[in-house]
């Protein structure tokens, strides 16, 4: 049996190693330095294996290793922490976050997009070094990126003009809106348009690792447009789908299936493939070729068939303006963005023949966030149309007005999505 005897100067150097492994929290040279006192000691390996919690041979190497090197070995433990030594230095790391800040083309690359390789790449060329393309977002997380979506914003080069604007608006513009609003009694609705597409909206869900989940789709390129408007003080909800009008060859058999005339069949042929923008418009221009007494007579089976998706625009939006004036009383302040339509002449001509009890105040360019529709119309696509399979369209109408008709049910759901805004207006619920 061989004894490993230690001198003193040895003995003592392994107790400074525990020590000074307990103030660098550094377990594994605690575990080999108190193996190789306790051996010292003339305690037998497999009780050392036992007190420790590993095999004797993993001792017996410990062992082994110490004799051939000595502290040398040893001394190759002295680090803070756990892991292996990082490849780049601190000051590296500070100039990697920066470098990435700047973006992918400011660093010669042609995508705007950063991904792990190009990350990679970035870091051979500045500092010599190569990660492991599966340690790399680990890293990037160290020296505080995430990987995020990225947003809009204005390209407009008077961009403190822009901020002084969205500033003005809550520190003036929304103040002065909600005194006017509680001197007239008026109301404050929020407006904005939404589309809804056939083909559904994918998300991310949980299932099985390895199983992406996927989602049946028509294809069809055909979407659904509404209008919408919340009220500040109620959680009230107006919606009005933008429709347009036109006679499809599918019409005409629709139309015949349902015992339309076929006089009235023949006489409409005309207006095959033309599209309406409004009911109004369609109906008036059937009444210039056909029996006006007839076509009242079968106008709900002449709308019902020829209905189809609109377009947002001046037309469409007045009729959604004269929705909201027939659904309140008093006067209305309506709070817009700077969509196109909403400042056509005709449109304008509307609401300067309603300045009576229509006010409209335009929302800063470029500020969706000052506009709490948009987040129920994020909740109306999560519950309506999110990883929903739609055979036609009009399924994903009724999945949508199902939405719909709970919010008007609810106005708690309304209410949900305003609630800082109206905490910092003094609203009560």
């Amino acid at each position: 049996m061989i004894i490993l005897v230690f001198s003193k100067p040895i003995i003592a150097q392994l107790q400074k190693n525990i020590v000074l492994s307990l103030k660098l929290n550094n377990i594994h040279l605690y575990r080999l330095s108190s193996a190789l006192l306790w051996y010292s000691e003339g305690r037998g390996i497999k009780e050392i294996a036992a007190l420790i919690g590993v095999c004797s041979k993993t001792v017996f190497n410990w062992i082994k290793s110490f004799m051939c090197k000595g502290f040398a070995w040893l001394n190759g433990l002295h680090y803070q922490g756990r892991g292996r030594k990082e490849k780049i230095t601190q000051k590296q790391r500070e100039l990697l976050y920066d470098l990435i800040v700047k973006g992918p083309e400011a660093n010669g690359f042609s995508c705007g997009i950063w991904n792990s390789a190009m990350v990679n790449e970035l870091i051979w060329r500045k500092f010599g070094v190569r990660y492991n393309l599966n340690y790399l977002p680990t890293l990037l997380k160290k020296i505080g990126l995430t990987y995020q979506k990225a947003k809009f914003v204005t390209d407009r080069k008077d961009e403190e003009n822009h901020e002084a604007s969205r500033e003005k608006w809550i520190n003036e513009t929304f103040p002065a809106i909600l005194a006017q609003a509680k001197k007239d009694n008026s109301v404050i609705l929020f407006g904005d348009e939404v589309s809804f597409a056939m083909w559904g909206s994918l998300s991310r869900t949980w299932a099985p690792i390895g199983q992406q989940p996927t989602l049946k789709t028509k294809g069809i390129r055909k979407g659904l447009k509404m209008f919408g408007a919340i009220e500040l003080q109620g959680g009230g909800f107006q919606y009005l789908q933008s429709l347009a009008y036109s006679l499809k060859p599918k019409s005409f058999r629709m139309l015949k299936e349902a015992g339309l005339p076929t006089e009235l069949l023949e006489a409409i042929k005309h207006f095959k493939n033309r599209k309406y923008s409004t009911e109004n418009s369609f109906m008036a221009a059937l009444e210039e070729v056909v029996n006006v007494d007839l076509i009242v007579q079968y106008q709900p089976l002449l709308l019902k068939h020829s209905e189809t998706s609109g377009k947002f625009n001046g037309e469409s939006y007045i009729d959604f303006l004269k929705q909201l004036l027939n659904n309140y009383e008093g006067k209305i302040i309506l709070i817009e963005d700077g969509a196109p339509y909403h400042g056509s002449k005709v449109v304008t001509a509307f609401k300067k023949a309603n300045s009576g009890r229509l006010t409209v105040e335009r929302l800063p360019a470029f500020s969706p966030d000052y506009n709490p529709i948009e987040k129920l119309w994020k909740n109306t696509k999560r519950d309506a149309t999110h990883l929903k399979y739609f055979k036609t369209f009009e399924c994903l109408y009724a999945s949508v007005i199902d939405t719909f008709e709970s919010y008007m049910n609810d106005a708690r759901k309304i209410i949900c999505v305003m609630k800082k805004l109206r905490e910092d207006s003094g609203i009560t619920a």
